[in-house]
């Protein structure tokens, strides 16, 4: 099984957000979080 498959994405959507030319979905983190156990908060926290 590959990342992609993990997450529920298709291959080129996952290669286009590791190209920036998308950003990953609120469904996609959220999948990243159940799947992985990742506190996502970090996403959403600016440096200073």
């Amino acid at each position: 099984m590959t990342f992609d498959d993990i997450i529920g994405i298709s291959q080129g959507r996952l290669s286009e957000i590791e190209q920036g030319k998308t950003k990953p979905s609120a469904e996609t983190l959220n999948e990243l979080r159940k799947k992985f156990g990742t506190d996502l908060k970090w996403l959403f926290e600016e440096d200073i």
